[in-house]
């Protein structure tokens, strides 16, 4: 009965399947079939002149491997760090910037967003000369004030908040805009009841605004916390996961061991992993961050 349905209702609406139709053939052939394939790959001992079955060895490996363990380690950095320093600094900016007039709101909406329409290599380019141990702008600053310089991107112990500066300046854009868009959508009615009854800027933002833009720090939550798992290219090109793998991520560790180093099945299983903890992550966020939430 159920699969006679489904074929009627695939009949009666088959002009808006077909439009479907394009969207979801890319689907399968770019992130259905490859994800597929990566699974299957996790499996086997896959270089360029082997390739056969060993069932959850590459995962055995990977979780006594140190190197692997301190990427999953660095990667919750990222994600534990930046993700809610980045929707508090953005919440309070668009607290601050809703309140502007018209020309002065989408003045500092753009400066804020410039970076992510600006060649991320061009902007690490200059982030690597102010982080320059011999001729940095940050040393010169520091230096300023009678501050030895210091080795930003060298040092075991500066390396990660360094890129965690960076990756935070860079992911910016988006929350301020989104979050500024929705506290716009408030009425403003709520707003003067509040000021009649007493309350102060502060309570209007953490007892009204934020409660009615839920919705949207859900959105980014979930976001942010994705695309901090995801980072790569600032490690890349600033680091190199170095020192000492100190700031080397499971994204770069991927790359590493399939481009680099020709495992391809332990880089699958690697993505595997990484899929399994983001998915266990966004799934718990979404229960117990979503309750009380209407859309």
């Amino acid at each position: 009965m159920a699969k006679n349905n489904l074929i009627t209702q695939i009949k009666k609406n088959k002009v808006a399947y077909l439009f479907l139709l394009p969207s979801f053939s890319a689907f399968i052939l770019f992130l259905f079939y490859p994800l597929m394939c990566t699974f299957i790959y996790s499996f086997h001992r896959f270089t360029i002149k082997t390739y056969r079955f060993i069932g959850l060895k590459n995962y055995i490996k990977l979780f006594q491997d140190d190197t692997f363990l301190k990427a999953i380690k660095n990667t919750l950095f990222f994600v534990i760090t930046s993700t809610p320093t980045i929707l508090i600094f953005s919440i309070l900016a668009a607290a601050f910037i809703i309140k502007m007039s018209p020309k002065l709101r989408s003045l500092f909406m753009g400066a804020f967003y410039l970076p992510n329409i600006t060649s991320i290599v061009t902007l690490t380019l200059i982030w690597r000369w102010i982080y320059n141990y011999r001729y940095g702008a940050l040393n010169y600053v520091i230096s300023l004030f009678g501050y030895e310089n210091i080795n930003w991107l060298s040092s075991k112990y500066t390396v990660l908040p360094s890129l965690l500066i960076f990756f935070i300046y860079l992911s910016l854009g988006m929350p301020i805009i989104l979050l500024t868009a929705a506290m716009a959508a408030i009425p403003k009615t709520y707003y003067d009841a509040a000021k009649i009854d007493g309350a102060t800027d502060w309570q209007i933002l953490w007892k009204i605004t934020v409660p009615l833009i839920r919705p949207t720090i859900l959105y980014l939550m979930i976001i942010l916390m994705i695309g901090s798992f995801q980072i790569f290219i600032i490690v890349v090109l600033l680091t190199g996961g170095g020192p000492y793998y100190r700031s080397t991520t499971i994204a770069f560790q991927i790359a590493d061991s399939a481009f680099s180093n020709g495992y391809f099945g332990l880089a699958s299983a690697m993505g595997i992993i990484l899929l399994f903890i983001v998915s266990i992550l966004t799934l718990v966020q979404y229960k117990f961050l979503s309750k009380d939430i209407q859309y």
